[in-house]
């Protein structure tokens, strides 16, 4: 067991924070769920790091969401034992069940069917005989609907009518269902698509199997009468079976107090194999990022209801559109709400599940943030999240920060002279930044130059990245609000070795608040000279998967002597998206192979092996030429590249 010291230790490195407290005015990490243990608090305040805990809102929750889980901090799909019934909780979910009595819909008097009372039911009197001699018997029918508070998988309808009365059974009847809850219904309800019929019972138990089972919201009972008599249930069951296979969540949004700017996203929960669970973000300027719309009919158009919200929260605005009148709202329900693409972004693309720890991706600095989470399951597959957290700092470092590179097109492989221009936008209460973050997915050679504001400097410090897939760049001194609008300019020297494009990301920091989240650089005209506007590069198409093969030295000598004793053979692997088996192979003038120097999957990037003169039975060859060759795909000259090696003694 982890002692508390190591637990808080544990705690700093998933953090990626210093172990030094820091004065670090703005940091703070919100968490979403389940909330922070006492060593874990206990270890954010030794940093000086604040800290929010919000519970899952269940007035935000969508639907094919476990309520029973939300006490215990966890938010996961509905998940049913297959003799588990499901109508028998839907009134503690939100659910109801409508009877159509005389052509009105009534909500109290058919929750009798779901009571789990045996000994109480809904009786339907006999039909005047005369109602079936004029052949309009197959006409007559009695309609209930049951929402199930929730989405979930049903396998079985079952009911029953009063024990003591078996002979008021159903004699036909059909189930529909529909995916959505029903709203506003009114007095009138339409059919539901029909998934099941029984057409001549003669049973009190009706059991009814769904052949393949379905994912379905709300259930639609329709009773035919055959004969006059009086008919009667006493209870209405469903039964499924593991998960539902769509659930989602909306979080509240969150008000960070000012503009802030996002650091990292993490969480903690379960996704099974066969199971998949999407969290994205979304941020804004403001806490409406929905827009609901009512009618003026005098003026004949449609306005934002209640001036987009004011100071409501996002449930309180739902909840007092949902009031509003029907005929006060437009008429396609698809016109009702619109995104406020004005001050909200789009929802982001999902954050790989196994990939806690990543950066947001959603625009900052903003105020205001929105999480989703959606599961999508299988019977046996599902997912559960006990807590999102996020770090934010508020204030900023700047209150805007645009940048592009040039150029923006090279050749595959080759190493390029890059500038990365940024232009900050500074204002006074931010906190100002003196260093840079710049990833080069390939790689960096050398930092060659800064200038800030025309000005060049010569006293930087640059450094790769721990992973070699970037470089830190530190500025002689730090910019504050004067320094607001002044175009930095660093260059550098890198290669691209994908045709797709890569990506040059970019972030500042403040070198003395380590602590501090680092801003992201958002793509945008930070030079008006270069027409960019991004932070990509693409490569011009090449056929080959291997690039630039070197032999060094070449010939070389493998005598013993510790000079020039190995070949090296170095190459680039490029354009391919995933891992890819290599293999590095040598052969003699006849085509037979002499030994194979490597084998393995890997992907793109720049290699080395090396060859010490033996053969596969690790005897030395005799002098003379050998032929080597570098295959990515054996059965496509694009991927495979050759060339000549001498040995000499």
């Amino acid at each position: 067991m982890l002692s508390p010291k190591s637990i808080g230790f544990l705690l700093l490195a998933l953090l990626g924070i210093g172990l030094c407290p820091q004065n670090v005015s703005g940091v703070v990490i919100y968490r979403i769920g389940t909330p922070f243990s006492t060593t874990e608090k206990d270890s954010l305040a030794s940093l000086g790091i604040d800290f929010r805990e919000i519970e899952w809102s269940v007035s935000q929750l969508q639907d094919g969401l476990d309520l029973d889980s939300l006490p215990a901090g966890s938010l996961q799909p509905n998940y049913f034992d297959e003799d588990e019934d499901i109508a028998a909780t839907l009134l503690s979910r939100g659910g109801w069940v409508r009877v159509r009595l005389f052509a009105n819909q009534n909500q109290l008097i058919g929750q009798v069917l779901v009571d789990g009372d045996p000994t109480t039911g809904l009786t339907w009197p006999a039909v005047a005989p005369e109602s079936f001699q004029v052949g309009t018997s197959r006409t007559l029918s009695e309609q209930l609907t049951f929402d199930l508070g929730g989405r979930f998988l049903i396998r079985e309808v079952r009911f029953r009518p009063l024990a003591e009365k078996p002979e008021h059974f159903v004699e036909r009847l059909s189930i529909g269902t529909r995916d959505e809850r029903l709203v506003n219904i009114g007095n009138r309800m339409s059919n539901f698509p029909t998934v099941a019929e029984v057409k001549e019972n003669t049973e009190p138990e009706v059991s009814v199997i769904l052949d393949p089972p379905l994912s379905t919201q709300t259930v639609q009972l329709l009773i035919f009468r055959d004969t006059p008599k009086e008919i009667g249930l006493a209870d209405f069951e469903l039964y499924g079976g593991g998960f539902v296979a769509r659930a989602s969540y909306e979080s509240e949004v969150v008000d960070l107090g000012g503009l802030a700017s996002w650091g990292e996203i993490r969480w903690s929960g379960r996704q099974d194999t066969d199971a998949r669970v999407d969290i994205r973000t979304r941020t804004g300027a403001d806490p409406h990022p929905d827009i609901f719309w009512q009618l003026r009919p005098e003026q004949r158009d449609s306005v934002q209801f209640r001036d987009g919200g004011g100071d409501l929260t996002l449930s309180e605005y739902k909840r007092r559109y949902s009031k509003l009148l029907d005929v006060l709202k437009p008429v396609k329900p698809q016109d009702r709400v619109s995104p406020d693409t004005e001050n909200w972004s789009f929802w982001s693309s999902p954050y790989l599940f196994e990939n806690s720890g990543t950066s947001i991706v959603s625009p900052s600095p903003r105020q205001f943030l929105q999480l989703k989470v959606d599961f999508s399951s299988t019977i046996e597959d599902g997912g559960k999240i006990d807590y999102v957290e996020f770090k934010a700092s508020v204030p900023p470092a700047v209150h805007g920060l645009v940048g592009e590179i040039f150029p923006v097109d090279t050749q595959v492989g080759q190493a390029t002279h890059f500038t990365y221009f940024i232009r900050p936008t500074i204002r006074a209460g931010d906190t100002g930044f003196d260093g840079v973050e710049i990833s080069t997915p390939s790689g960096v050679s050398s930092v060659d130059s800064l200038r800030i504001d025309g000005i060049n400097y010569n006293d930087f410090i640059w450094a790769k990245t721990a992973d070699g897939l970037g470089f830190e760049i530190n500025f002689p001194r730090k910019l504050e609000p004067t320094d607001s609008g002044a175009l930095i300019e660093v260059v550098f020297n890198a290669p691209v070795l994908r045709e797709v494009g890569t990506l040059f990301t970019g972030k500042v920091f403040n070198s003395a608040e380590p602590n501090e989240v680092r801003q992201r650089i958002n793509p945008g005209n930070a030079a008006d000279e270069i027409e960019s506007d991004g932070i990509a590069v693409k490569t011009l198409l090449s056929n080959s998967l291997v690039f630039a093969p070197q032999i060094g030295p070449n010939p070389f000598t493998p005598n013993g002597d510790d000079i020039n004793d190995v070949a090296n053979i170095s190459y680039k692997l490029l354009r391919v998206t995933s891992q890819v088996p290599v293999s590095v192979e040598i052969f003699n003038l006849s085509g037979r192979l002499v030994k194979q120097i490597y084998a393995g999957d890997i992907p793109i990037g720049e290699y080395s092996h090396s060859w010490d003169g033996t053969d596969h039975s690790n005897r030395l060859v005799p002098p003379g030429l050998y032929l080597y060759r570098i295959a990515v795909d054996i059965q496509s000259e694009e991927g495979i590249k050759s060339g000549v090696i001498a040995v000499a003694y």
